[in-house]
């Protein structure tokens, strides 16, 4: 089996290629960055240096792909100018499907809960209302979306569009919980710390990855949450942590409104097409307080 994967150097990029490079399968990998040092012993990877807001692909110089996975793109808080999301996000999609559309026929794309805004709501499913006024780079992620759309019905194929909620440890309030209880400061929770929302381990979303490689269902444009599919308050979260790490921190609430309200998904399509299984969220957000624990104290 032959997988690309762009943004190969990114987030969940380099922890996926890590995984994918103890397979049998062959990896074409494209970044912008040069092949780190390390990488060079793996002999079933081909890395592939370029700017897909700028270069195109050329495809000749690849052998058969079975499956594409798309990473590559800007995140939430990397900018604020709506052009830079186009070109990170938009433009990036198009140049890479108009590219490789017509020579595979399973795509994996990298989507994001924000295609939903501000859902209020605790099963938010695949036939949610898609509200993505919250914010350019929402607008961006389902913009890219539509495109998929289209080169689908063009085109044929299986697209599958991995719908992700939060990641535990992806820079956001999970890691401002932990980082406030090691240094035994004060935390700070909006409305009353009572918002409940959708978190998991960027592990568990690299897993979800690998399971729809493996997709043998029909073809057609297929959106999927992945989530833990379990309500947790912030307020739990701090306790949780703070627990975990014998910390001193006080956990003060406020009846200042949350920028988003209740969020989680429900994630029945992903148990029945991925056979995906995101384990117990409170365990994961122990384990990952307990980790980085060690990693910053030793």
């Amino acid at each position: 089996m032959v997988i690309l994967i762009t943004g190969a150097s990114g987030f969940i990029g380099t922890k996926l290629l890590e995984k994918l490079l103890l397979s049998n399968a062959e990896i074409i990998a494209l970044s912008r960055s040069a092949m780190p040092v390390e990488l060079n012993l793996h002999h079933n990877l081909y890395w592939y240096t370029c700017d897909l807001v700028k270069d195109d692909i050329d495809i000749s110089i690849f052998p058969k792909i079975d499956v594409v996975i798309h990473l590559a793109g800007a995140t939430l808080g990397a900018g604020t100018d709506e052009n830079y999301y186009l070109q990170a996000n938009e433009q990036t999609v198009v140049r890479v499907f108009q590219a490789l559309a017509e020579h595979c026929n399973l795509f994996i794309f990298a989507s994001s809960q924000v295609v939903y805004g501000d859902a209020k709501d605790l099963s938010v499913t695949e036939k949610h209302s898609l509200l993505p006024g919250e914010s350019a780079y929402a607008c961006s992620k389902l913009n890219s979306e539509n495109w998929l759309k289209w080169f689908q019905k063009r085109y044929g194929g299986a697209y599958i569009v991995l719908r992700f909620c939060g990641f535990i440890d992806g820079g956001g309030i999970v890691d401002y919980l932990i980082h406030s209880a090691l240094a035994d400061k004060p935390i700070e929770l909006f409305s009353n710390g009572l918002v409940r929302r959708d978190y998991i381990h960027s592990f568990t979303g690299i897993k979800a990855i690998i399971s729809a490689i493996q997709y043998k269902g029909e073809d057609g444009f297929i959106p999927i949450n992945i989530g833990s599919g379990q309500a947790v308050s912030t307020q739990e979260l701090s306790e949780i942590i703070c627990d975990e790490l014998n910390s001193s921190s006080q956990i003060r609430t406020t009846e200042h409104l949350s920028p988003q309200g209740d969020f989680v998904f429900s994630i029945e399509r992903a148990k029945q097409l991925l056979n995906f299984d995101p384990g117990n969220l409170k365990d994961e957000v122990q384990q990952y307080a307990k980790s980085e624990k060690i990693r910053i104290h030793g």
